[in-house]
């Protein structure tokens, strides 16, 4: 009978006998077994793998780009990370390059001659970095340190036992020793020292990705190689103290304030944890069994998927990108979830329809090996996902509505209300978003490049995290401030098939020097007839300023009391109420997420404020396809 390792009451003892009774063995199929033969077969995979293989032989003669000792030092002497993360993922999609083209091929295939010795110079070439740990989260004035453990070098603990579960029948046995060797000393045995150390073991007591991220590269690794059940045993007790944590940052209904991108990210590894656990134990010890609230939390995934390989950007998520289909996939037949599984599957045809991009970031070992193992050999014609767009997540107080209007547009909407101390936290009460037939009418950045100065005091001076840079008010010159008691009243929200109404007090998210007695937006959302009105009702105990905005990355047309945003061949139309006027466009440059993107991008404002001065005041719009 399976048992939740989690949930269950199981002493360190018991679990060392469930692992003894199940010998260890490898995790992923080795090379040359059925199941790459299978893949190597599939017809939707063609394109992908011939991309994939035209790389790799073309990366088989040259080497690496170095980590050097500058390298690991700009962050010191700078505060910019990307310099250095930029050459340290592109090693590690190589050698996944090397890795699926090896995988892909047949015994007999007369290019693994050069991809044999490629990838077995670019494994050991990782391995021997002197700390695996990106220097941002490194205390140590050389900024390597081979015993801290974070998210990247948890990674790449995860990393090694993968290659020798793929390759172990190529890797040369004084290559393998090695690897083994540092993981007891570096990873395994450091885990249990890092619970008596609270300065290493701050990721273990808290609810973010980091939790899950780093418990699965450590015990996935550990799960894969580690032949000492006893010491094994002891690492699976403690997490039993701290996956719990992890789980109670999502709420009741499964809804995560990190939103979609780090939900693949923190979820998504604790999923592959999952997976990994009842391979090792056939089923006997399970993160998943008997757990309704993971069941709610796997739904998260689909319900903040948006049309066209879009996502709900609140906080640091990408507004653009679909969430691994390999582990969508995995979590539908776990957990028998349709919303999952249909995810899924629209996820692999808009990739294998644009093309998987071999130089995103994380196009790594982890990301392709599933994408590959899991792919369907054929998918729907129309593959759509059954996840309800009608939704409102009362924890977050984050609503979700779609409708299709009388010319077959499909709208999405969301708006949230919550505080201003959620994880990755941007001052963004009462923002909202709109696409429009997958077009990003009204948005924001999401993610922006990440700094030194991003995660620490100067975070909302960034134009991504501060209110500036969201459709929301500025009152009297005052932006919202940060920390959790600044927050939204909820004060109401209904749904129909016809309608969606959201209406929330954000007085409470301004700082006292905003003299805010009450701030009531609206929204009403009405989905057959293609209208969305935001109305903003301000009551003030002083008026020196005020403005209202709409945030968007599309051309903006002005006219008479309207603006007009155009994207792809749609026009949609922002009528101004009575006592709103437009008061300018404003362009906000930042810096994109992905620090290969240098070509300068902006977001552009439609600053609105009252025509006459007073403390009580309404500006409000309508938005309408022309």
């Amino acid at each position: 009978m399976s048992k939740n390792l989690l949930r269950d009451v199981l002493s360190q003892e018991e679990i060392r006998k469930i692992l003894a009774t199940h010998p260890r063995r490898p995790l992923l199929p080795a090379l040359d077994s059925e199941a790459w033969k299978k893949v190597a077969r599939n017809p939707l995979l063609q394109p992908l793998a011939k991309s994939i293989r035209a790389r790799a032989e073309k990366e088989a003669d040259q080497s690496m780009p170095p980590l050097t000792d500058d390298l690991y030092l700009i962050f010191n002497r700078t505060g910019s990370r990307w310099e250095f993360e930029v050459v340290y993922f592109e090693r590690r999609r190589q050698l996944a390059r090397a890795a699926i083209a090896l995988l892909l091929s047949d015994e007999k295939d007369p290019v693994r001659a050069r991809l044999i010795p490629s990838l077995l110079t670019k494994l050991t070439d990782i391995f021997e970095e002197a700390a695996w740990a990106f220097p941002v989260h490194v205390k140590d004035s050389s900024q390597r340190d081979p015993l801290r453990t974070d998210l990247f070098c948890a990674e790449t603990a995860n990393l090694m036992t993968e290659m020798l579960d793929l390759f172990g029948s190529i890797i040369p046995a004084e290559l393998e020793e090695r690897i083994l060797a540092r993981l007891h000393e570096q990873i395994w045995e450091n885990y249990l020292e890092q619970h008596k150390q609270a300065d290493e073991w701050w990721w273990g007591k808290i609810s973010n990705n980091w939790n899950a991220v780093c418990h699965q590269g450590v015990l996935g690794s550990a799960l894969s190689r580690l032949d000492d059940d006893a010491l094994l045993a002891k690492m699976l007790f403690k997490a039993k103290e701290s996956l719990p944590i992890f789980l109670s940052g999502f709420g009741a209904d499964g809804a995560s304030s990190e939103g979609p991108g780090y939900w693949d990210y923190g979820f998504g590894w604790l999923t592959i944890l999952n997976e990994q656990l009842e391979a090792r134990t056939e089923g006997e010890l399970s993160l998943f069994v008997g757990d309704d609230h993971v069941r709610e939390i796997a739904r998260f995934g689909p319900r903040t998927s948006l049309a066209g390989g879009h996502l709900l950007c609140f906080s640091d998520s990408p507004p653009i990108g679909v969430m691994r289909p390999a582990n969508l996939f995995y979590l539908g037949e776990r957990l028998d979830d349709s919303l999952c599984r249909d995810q899924a599957l629209v996820n692999y045809a808009h990739i294998l329809e644009k093309g998987l991009d071999l130089d995103f970031q994380r196009s790594d070992l982890l990301y392709l090996v599933r994408f590959f193992l899991r792919c369907p050999e054929k998918l729907p014609e129309k593959p759509s996902s059954t996840a309800s767009k009608d939704i409102f997540m009362k924890d977050l107080a984050v609503v979700i509505a779609a409708g299709t209007d009388a010319k077959g547009h499909l709208w999405e909407f969301a708006a949230k209300g919550g505080h201003n101390n959620e994880h990755h936290n941007h001052n963004d009460c009462g923002n909202y978003i709109l696409n429009i037939d997958a077009n990003r009418f009204v948005t924001e950045i999401g993610q922006p490049l990440y700094t030194r100065e991003f995660f620490g005091p100067e975070r909302y001076q960034n134009l991504a995290a501060r209110t500036l840079g969201h459709s929301l008010p500025i009152v009297n010159g005052c932006e919202q401030a940060a920390g959790d008691k600044f927050a939204v009243a909820v004060l109401d929200y209904s749904n129909t098939p016809q309608e969606t109404k959201f209406v929330v007090d954000l007085a409470g998210c301004y700082p006292p020097e905003a003299c805010c007695l009450k701030l009531i937006r609206t929204f009403h959302f009405e989905k057959s007839a293609g209208r969305l009105t935001v109305r903003d009702e301000f009551d003030l105990t002083v008026i020196r300023s005020a403005e209202t905005a709409i945030v968007t990355v599309h051309p903006i047309a002005t006219g008479k009391n309207s603006a007009t945003i155009s994207a792809g061949e749609l026009n949609l139309v922002f009528r101004f109420e009575a006592g709103t006027v437009l008061a300018g466009i404003e362009d906000h440059p930042y810096r994109h997420h992905d620090p290969m993107i240098t070509t300068p991008v902006a977001i552009q404002r439609i600053v609105l404020k009252p025509a006459v001065s007073g403390p009580k005041f309404t500006l409000g719009y309508t938005a309408e396809l022309s």
